[in-house]
């Protein structure tokens, strides 16, 4: 430990200047090497490199090798099993996206969670929203548990103020949440940048566990917009690109074109969550 190099400032400098040229990020993003640490025993580093761009932060996590000559978005380990690594990786991922505060559907004790990252102007986001509204296994609430979060895409022109509006209704309860959040997707054809805030008005009036006057004090002083802001850094941080995005207990779920596929991915996360725990529970009867 004591004969690994130890990164100084020009070192950190260097490396953030290659980094930028060769995956071609804009000068305005400033990127950095924010952060490094030492892998396992070797002297391997793990460097998390960070700007702040357009569309919001830019992150970029790469290993170096000792002598700082060459780097790699991964580090294989061949002592460690691959699958015990995915499954530790799909923990820690979970974890992460379910910190803070956010509304679900579900029993928090469900084996599955999925957590989806939706955008209340995106067409694709409206049709997932159909597939998960139908899925037996999420309407029996304790299988499958439903953690949305906010992701309004910055090309989307009112999709950043119904996702304000529905995080102040999530301030209320759940159910006022759901409420405006079904009605923002019913209404997603007739919705514009100039109509958005008739239309949540009009929608709010309509969701009766919400209480008006306070939804519009919060809407008016933006006391919903950290809330928003924090679901899509957790986002872009969890590698979202686009929306929708579904992580099924901490995987990332491939696309999904129809019921049929979202059932047959949540059946299959389902059987394994309940195999994992009957082996635990095995484990802990024999000790």
């Amino acid at each position: 430990m004591d004969t690994c190099h130890v990164l100084n400032p020009a070192d950190k400098e260097r490396l953030a200047n290659y980094v930028s040229r060769k995956y071609h990020v804009p000068a305005r993003v400033a990127l950095r090497l924010e952060q490094e640490e030492k892998v396992g025993s070797g002297c391997y580093l793990k460097l998390l490199f960070r700007g702040d761009g357009a569309l919001g932060p830019f992150r970029l996590t790469l290993f170096a090798s000792p002598d700082l000559r060459f780097l790699s978005s991964d580090l294989l380990d061949s002592s460690i099993d691959p699958e015990a690594e995915e499954r530790e990786e799909a923990r820690r991922l979970m974890q992460q996206l379910l910190e803070g505060e956010f509304t679900a559907r579900g029993s928090p004790a469900a084996p599955v969670t999925v957590v989806v990252f939706s955008d209340f102007q995106c067409p694709f986001c409206k049709k997932m929203r159909e597939l998960l509204a139908s899925e037996p296994l999420l309407s029996s609430g304790d299988k499958v548990r439903l953690v949305f979060r906010h992701m309004p895409m910055s090309q989307h022109d009112w999709a950043q103020k119904a996702s304000e509006a529905a995080a102040c209704a999530q301030f209320q309860s759940s159910r006022a949440f759901w409420g405006l959040h079904d009605g923002l997707f019913d209404n997603q054809a007739r919705i514009t940048k100039d109509n958005i805030d008739n239309v949540v008005e009009e929608l709010s009036s309509g969701v009766h566990e919400l209480n008006v006057p306070e939804f519009k004090e919060c809407l008016s002083r933006q006391m919903s917009l950290g809330t928003v802001i924090r679901d899509r850094q957790l986002g872009t941080s969890a590698g979202v690109r686009g929306t929708p995005t579904l992580f099924i207990n901490g995987v990332e779920a491939p696309a999904i074109h129809n019921a049929a596929e979202l059932h047959r991915l949540l059946a299959d996360a389902l059987q394994s969550a309940m195999a994992r725990t009957s082996v635990v529970l095995q484990r802990s009867a024999e000790e």
